[in-house]
Order: C-alpha cells, then structure tokens, then sequence
C-alpha cells in the first residue's frame, strides 16, 4: 500500500531518505517510495545436529524477502538502503535478544564450525538439542517503526570441539573405548582428570577418540619407565597398578604422567565443624557421581570445600560460575551453599573441563 510518509525539498541534490514511505519533491514532483514491508524468513532445515567431522560444510541458511522498492519520478530504487539485521533468541518472544548480526543481502549462511561457536557462545550445552529462535529486523530510518519477520525455531545440538577443551583421551588397550578423559584447562601441555578403572588396567592417552588419532601416547620402551610418555611407534602400553578412583596428570612437556589414589571425598564447613571426616561422598558407579547428605540449621558463611584425602592442600572450592567448583592445590575459597536443611551434594568428575556440582 502506497504511503506517504514525508515530503524533503531537494535543493542541489536529492536526500534519499530511508524511511518507509518517503516524499522527494524536485521542480514540483513528489518523490514516493513504497514496498517497505515485513521480512518472510525461511531457513533450510528446522533441526541441525553440529559435527566436527563437517565443520567446513553447510549446516543452516537463512533467507528472506523483505520486498521490493519503488520509487516514482524514475528514481533508482538502489538509493534507498533497508537494514536488515538477523536476530537471535532464548526465547520465542524475543523478551531478550541474544545476539544479532547485520547483513547486506537476503541470506546469512552458518558452516558447522561458525553456527557451533553460535550455539557455545549461548550457553547451549554440547550434544544436547536446544531450540534457538530467529527473526529479521529491516530498519529504513531512525524514525521509522523497524518491520520484523515471522519467528523461526530451529533445533540445535552443538559438539564440544577438540581443541577448545584440549583432551587427552584415556583409550583401552585395543582402542575399542574411551573411557575417561584428562583435559588441559589452561591449554599449557598440563593434564588432569579424574577416573575409575580396576587394577592393573591397561591404557593409552590419545589426541582423538580414535585409534587413528594424531598421537598417541604410551610409556617408554624400557623397564622402570612407567611413568614416563613415549608417542613412538615403539611405545609400550601405559598402566597402573593401583585399581579404584585415581586423580590423573600428565604433562607431554615434560613427557611424565603421575597418580594419586582417591581414597576418600569429603565435605566440609561450618555445620560439620569443619571436620575432615565427619561428612564423606559417597561414589556412585552408575552415575559416575559422589554424593553426600548434608544438614545445616543456617547459610554456610564461608562456602563449603571438597576435601581429596582429608587434604586442606587438595580440594574443591569456588567456581568460575554457579554449579562449578575449581580443583585447588593451595589455600582457597570454598564454593558457595546458601541451602537450609537437609539436602543432597552431587559432585561430578567425568568432564575435567568444568568440575559441577548440584543441590537437591
């Protein structure tokens, strides 16, 4: 529909105005421009499953209409600028917009690895389906009202990429599973991480879950060198002879790995006195879980800790954000517990990147 929004005189030269229904007049001529309306977006798939092993190709497009222009007079309908700005959220009302991208075409395209960093930046949980929500902004002009697009929800299920966390892979001795995992937080060649496995348990630490991965670390060909890595083709197996929940590093600067025993887990604060003992988690093999009951009368001042063998020098305290706690070997504080009453402490080990921790 024909709308007429203002007139602007031209004196010298036309002003192309981008608003949604613009007046020129030149020698007594209105200039009128029209086909402003909102965007129709479309998008070629409604679910994407993200993959490493694809991260070059074509996970999603976007595409829309947002119409034509016209102006009358014989003017080039090129002059008048719509922006257009593609727009994602949480939620399928828009109550925040999370992020936004501006484009100058009718299209944005994501490969695998681009619209996975999308997803992470996000907070979307790797290898699990999460519904992201788009639409399209067009503006003509500040003090036009911006048309939107219809909502689109698309399912999206990103993966944790290799390099991000920098894994080491605990692999069995004929690489048909990888169990356990150490991981590199500070991606210095230092690793650690926690895992289970029975006595005399036979193993290597590989690059990739592969048997194919890039490398693959063993223990040096020569007796008395257990604890020392080798990547050569001559490589021996690694091993320990301890079975139970052991605490892993390995450090292939130096090419050495070493490991502590976990005989106990326990918690500690002000309801138990601070006691070494007095609370311990309990492994939970099903889960891969340490859990405790814990009973307080009030707010826990100081935090709470996570004693590894009654250690005040080998703990887990305060967290980069909520629901994760940081393995420390030195004084620090405990993670927070403003809970009241009797309640149940779930600590999970199996991911080395993030330690977390629930309350229930």
């Amino acid at each position: 529909m024909m709308k007429t929004i203002e007139k602007i005189y031209r004196a010298g030269r036309l002003f192309t105005c981008a608003i949604a229904a613009m007046a020129c007049e030149k020698s007594g001529d209105v200039v009128v421009a029209t086909g402003f309306s909102d965007a129709e977006l479309s998008a070629t798939t409604e679910s994407v499953v993200l993959s490493e092993d694809q991260k070059d190709e074509l996970a999603l497009q976007l595409l829309w209409n947002t119409g034509e222009m016209q102006l009358t007079g014989g003017y080039d309908a090129k002059s008048v600028a719509i922006k257009t700005t593609v727009q994602f959220s949480l939620d399928e009302a828009f109550t925040t917009v999370a992020r936004s991208q501006e484009v100058g075409s009718a299209s944005l395209s994501y490969t695998h690895t681009k619209f996975n960093e999308l997803a992470l930046a996000l907070g979307f949980e790797p290898d699990e389906s999460t519904p992201l929500y788009v639409r399209v902004l067009s503006q003509l002009a500040a003090n036009v009202a911006p048309k939107y697009s219809n909502v689109l929800r698309i399912a999206v299920t990103p993966y944790l990429p290799l390099g991000a966390a920098d894994y080491l892979f605990m692999a069995t001795n004929d690489f048909s599973a990888f169990p356990w995992k150490l991981c590199s937080r500070e991606e210095d060649g230092r690793y650690d991480g926690f895992v289970r496995v029975d006595q005399w348990y036979n193993f290597y630490l590989t690059s990739e879950e592969s048997a194919a991965a890039e490398t693959i670390y063993g223990s040096y060909p020569e007796d008395g060198n257990q604890y020392r890595l080798h990547a050569g083709a001559d490589r021996w197996n690694l091993w320990t002879s301890n079975g139970g929940y052991l605490y892993l590093q390995a450090d292939v600067n130096a090419l050495t790995w070493s490991e502590t025993v976990v005989q106990s887990l326990s918690v500690t604060g002000d309801f138990n006195g601070w006691s070494t003992d007095a609370t311990p988690l309990t492994y939970d093999s099903g889960r891969n879980v340490w859990t405790a009951s814990i009973t307080t009368t009030e707010a826990e001042q100081w935090g709470i800790k996570i004693l590894v063998n009654g250690d005040w020098g080998f703990f887990f305290g305060a967290g980069p954000e909520e629901g994760q706690c940081t393995l420390y070997r030195a004084d620090a504080s405990g993670f927070p517990y403003p809970h009241v009453g009797t309640h149940t402490l779930t600590l999970d080990l199996s991911d080395p990147k993030a330690f977390r921790y629930t309350v229930d």
